[in-house]
């Protein structure tokens, strides 16, 4: 079933509210979806999206929305759930939590990824008339009309639809940027980065976060010599089109060359919106060196480019980092920070690491896959996600190492006493499904990790859901 004309590529609808028993469903499409599984995706969506102290405690309804994409396994189907809030007065914090879930089955996932845009207006509009609808209802109306509306856009369409997401990556810069240098880097093949040479024309590579992943992420490393640039330029509509993410590079250090990297990154969001792509962008201020980091020349330099940065990219979601092949963790977090953009369920991630931190009164969590790319953060405070920022490669270089020569006897190692208060850094691997993933966060004095067992189970097995889904 993969065809422009084939009217079942949306196979249910489900309007899901937490009601005084608990999550339930209150709409669903079609008539023939039982409603043992209807009740499955109550459960699964509110419960998953929300946890309980975070949807029964707000008051703001206006900032309570999120999309996730959420694997049903048992039904053989993918949904794009939106979260949101409906006003009620009974309610605790005056609100109840709601979903509305759109389900296909999982050879059709990509139609999620190559129509967000339009199924985010849409849901948000439906959820926006759901929540001034006085409260009982069962919102027939509103849902009707969101399924007809939904169905006639499908109707329309001619893309064919699969499972696997094609994921278009451009490192784009002037010759001498260091983008090689800084791939090679984040993979830590500082050997090859000795005998890189400039890249000619373009490299095409292959990049996974999971081995057995659907994503297809396809890294476009374009030579940044003149001839390449121009040659790239003649023909930017085959290399910019449809692109995800690009990251774009600046060699801090070159002073001479600043304007023309300036220009072509111009130039380069000229041509993006002359073909109406609006990717997200990570500017790389390569080659900011340790020593540099408080030089008043390099800092003014820095602000110079950032503040031009932002205003030739009204139009697009643009992120600076400074980094440098002599400290890892600024090419890592860069990195990482770009292939998080691409995840439908980035927000997720980062509310169940929230859930977790006030669950078990952490102040800071990161949370990493085995190559040390960060999947999702989240901190309470600025200075304690910078200490994690800094300490988490160091941690997971220890874990590995004690776990190579059989000196750790329980999966987490525990920094004491390098914190204020007598407060220790944990760094824990857990099972997630398959996966093997990792934890980086403080402990309270006087609280022993095995008091955060039943939590981090939990927490396991809300993302084992999400991170199938992850890109």
């Amino acid at each position: 079933m993969n065809g422009k004309n084939d009217q079942n590529l949306i196979q249910s609808i489900v309007l899901s509210i937490f009601e005084e028993n608990g999550p339930t469903f209150v709409n669903k499409w079609p008539s023939s979806l039982s409603e043992q599984d209807a009740l499955l995706i109550a459960i699964k969506t509110i419960s998953l999206l929300m946890g309980d102290k975070v949807y029964q405690s707000g008051t703001d309804i206006e900032g309570m929305n999120y999309y996730g994409i959420l694997p049903f396994p048992d039904l053989e189907l993918n949904g794009l759930t939106y979260f949101f809030l409906i006003p009620d007065k009974m309610a605790r914090g005056n609100a109840k939590a709601a979903t509305i879930t759109i389900l296909i089955r999982e050879e059709n996932n990509t139609f999620f990824y190559d129509n967000m845009n339009y199924l985010r207006i849409l849901m948000d509009e439906t959820a926006s008339k759901i929540q001034k609808i006085p409260n009982g209802t069962k919102y027939q109306k509103e849902m009707e009309h969101f399924r007809l509306e939904l169905l006639e856009y499908t109707k329309n369409l001619k893309e064919i639809f699969s499972s696997s997401r094609k994921i278009k990556i451009l490192i784009s810069g002037l010759d001498q940027a260091g983008k090689t240098s800084f791939l090679l880097g984040v993979k830590k093949k500082y050997s090859e980065i000795i005998k890189s040479t400039p890249t000619k024309g373009i490299s095409r590579t292959s990049e996974k976060i999971f081995a057995d992943q659907q994503s297809i992420i396809s890294i476009w490393d374009l030579g940044g010599q003149k001839r390449y640039r121009e040659k790239f330029l003649e023909q930017y509509k085959v290399y910019l089109y449809n692109i995800d993410l690009l990251f774009y590079f600046i060699d801090i250090q070159d002073e001479n060359r600043i304007e023309e990297a300036l220009l072509l990154y111009k130039t380069l969001i000229q041509k993006l919106k002359e073909l109406n792509e609006f990717p997200s962008i990570v500017v790389v201020l390569n080659k900011f060196d340790p020593d540099l980091k408080e030089s008043i020349p390099t800092r003014k330099r820095a602000e110079y480019i950032k503040k031009e940065i932002k205003n030739y990219s009204d139009t697009f979601f643009v992120k600076v980092f400074e980094t440098s092949i002599f400290d890892q963790w600024s090419l890592i977090s860069a990195y990482s920070f770009g292939l998080s953009h691409l995840s439908p369920n980035r927000t997720l991630f980062k509310n169940q690491l929230k859930q977790l931190a006030e669950e078990t009164n952490s102040s800071a969590f990161l949370l990493l896959n085995e190559n040390g790319i960060i999947l999702s953060d989240y901190a309470m405070d600025q200075i304690s996600g910078k200490v994690f920022e800094i300490s988490a490669p160091h941690f997971q270089t220890l874990y590995k190492t004690f776990k190579e020569f059989k000196m750790l006897k329980q999966d987490f190692i525990v920094s004491s006493g390098v914190a204020d208060e007598g407060k220790k850094i944990v760094f824990k691997r857990i099972k997630v499904g398959k996966y093997d993933l990792y934890l980086l966060f403080l402990l309270e004095k006087g609280v022993e990790i095995q008091q955060f067992d039943d939590s981090l189970r939990k927490f396991s097995q809300n993302i084992k859901s999400l991170i199938t889904m992850y890109i």
